[in-house]
C-alpha cells in the first residue's frame, strides 16, 4: 500500500513539472478553442478602392492612405482627373470611391445611381488609420445591402 502511494506521489509530481513544457512555443494556441486573434473582422472582406488623386493636395496623405490600404488587404487603384475617373467607372467594378470632402460633389454624378454602384466615401485630411478602415469596412457593408436589395426586388 505504501509503494502505490509514493508510485503515485512520483507520477503526480512528474505531471506537474512537465506540464508547464507541454504548452510552451505556441502549442496553446493548437488547443481547442484558441487561437490568434490577429485576423481580421469575418465580416470584412477586401474591397476594391478607387481613390481620385487630384483632390488630395498632400502627396504624403496619398502615400499614407495606400499603405493603410495595403495593409488592410484592399486593392487600390489612383487617378489623377475627373476624365480618368469617369473612364475608369465605366470600365471597371469598384467597391468604394475615395476622395476628400471639398471633391464630393464633382465626383457624385459620375458614380450614376445603379445598384451596384461604387459607395463614395470623402478622406479627411486628419483621418486616423483605424478610423479610415473602419469607414471603408461600413462602405463595402452598405454597398453589398445595396446589391442584396436590388437582387431581392428582382
Amino acid at each position: 500500500m505504501r509503494t502505490r502511494i509514493q508510485v503515485a506521489t512520483v507520477v503526480a509530481s512528474l505531471g506537474l513539472l512537465l506540464g508547464g513544457d507541454l504548452l510552451a512555443c505556441g502549442d496553446k494556441f493548437l488547443s481547442s478553442g484558441r487561437g490568434t486573434r490577429y485576423q481580421r473582422p469575418k465580416n470584412a472582406r477586401a474591397a476594391s478602392i478607387l481613390i481620385y488623386a487630384a483632390s488630395t493636395p498632400d502627396a504624403s496623405q496619398s502615400d499614407r492612405v495606400l499603405s493603410v490600404l495595403k495593409q488592410g488587404g484592399h486593392r487600390s487603384t489612383t487617378v489623377a482627373t475627373l476624365d480618368q475617373l469617369s473612364t475608369v467607372l465605366q470600365g471597371g467594378r469598384f467597391d468604394v470611391v475615395l476622395a476628400s470632402s471639398h471633391a464630393t460633389a464633382a465626383v457624385q454624378p459620375l458614380l450614376g445611381s445603379a445598384p451596384d454602384a461604387a459607395v463614395l466615401l470623402a478622406i479627411e485630411p486628419a483621418a486616423k488609420n483605424r478610423s479610415l478602415l473602419k469607414a471603408i469596412d461600413k462602405a463595402v457593408e452598405q454597398r453589398d445591402r445595396n446589391l442584396k436589395k436590388a437582387q431581392s426586388r428582382t
